[in-house]
């Protein structure tokens, strides 16, 4: 499923809901929007809840807008994002150098796949991800704060048409932007 998924899928969309969960098992957040992926490395995370955000990517820099805040940061993406979940955006060759994979079997119908992080100096050391016939499910994120995050897609849609302007980004008026070249 996981090649199928690399080879296949060139562009997805999906709802998501994501749970941020402390090392001790407390719910420390829980959030949810919308989730488009364009390959290679063209997505964007549309929050919704708790708090309104965007991360956008258009393949070659990757936008943060923070709405409540009206800040933007941003920067380059590149090889230092190869050992992030942005390398499961990428191609399979990529998402092998980078990681580690293993088979965990199958559990509650979804193939589970461990990604374990070639590098030490890395934000995520470990992912899992879940895998069905229509594609990726779900990602599980173990931070380098012993913290999981959890996301689970739904409404999955694979390889459906998708309007280029979903990965451009401009800077709404009167914002402050950090970074960038």
């Amino acid at each position: 499923m996981l090649e199928r998924f690399l080879t296949e899928t060139q562009t997805m969309s999906a709802n998501f809901k994501q749970t941020l969960t402390a090392n001790d098992g407390r719910s420390l957040q829980e959030s949810s929007g919308e989730f488009y992926l364009q390959r290679p490395g063209k997505f964007r995370w549309n929050y919704s809840e708790p708090y309104p955000q965007e991360i956008v990517s258009d393949g070659e820099q990757v936008w943060v807008f923070d709405v409540d805040l009206e800040q933007v940061t941003v920067q380059q993406q590149g090889p230092a994002q190869n050992n992030t979940p942005i390398a499961l955006l990428q191609n399979k060759q990529k998402l092998e150098d980078a990681f580690e994979i293993h088979e965990l079997g199958i559990e509650a119908g979804l193939q589970r796949l461990e990604l374990l992080n070639k590098k030490n100096d890395v934000d995520f050391d470990r992912i899992v991800i879940g895998l069905d016939n229509k594609g990726l499910r779900f990602l599980r994120l173990h931070d380098q704060f012993e913290q999981t995050t959890d996301i689970y897609f739904t409404d999955l849609q694979t390889n459906p048409e998708l309007d280029p302007a979903i990965f451009r980004f401009t800077p709404p008026e009167g914002v402050d932007v950090f970074g960038g070249s």
